[in-house]
């Protein structure tokens, strides 16, 4: 059982981790448009803000999956790239 600090603590973290993770996604979302890196800035406030909800375990092998397919997209491509 927790006590009212510890409570109060928790609740705290729990906040500004909200906080921390919607200001990333927000900035990068605005430097899509604006200079920056934008997408780099979504997917880090999208991962801040996963470790407080419970949906992101649904979430994770399939977009692991596309990772995956991805990089090894990218792999390809740069493989092609090089051979004359």
């Amino acid at each position: 059982m927790m006590s009212g600090v510890q409570a109060l603590v928790a609740s705290a973290r729990r906040i500004g981790i909200l906080l921390a993770g919607s200001i990333l996604f927000l900035a990068g979302i605005a430097l899509l448009v604006l200079p920056g890196p934008g997408i780099p800035l979504i997917i880090a406030g999208l991962a801040l803000l996963g470790t407080q909800f419970t949906w992101r375990g649904g979430l994770r092998p399939g977009l692991r999956e596309r990772f995956n397919a991805a990089i090894a997209a990218l792999r390809r491509r740069a493989s092609l790239k090089r051979s004359p």
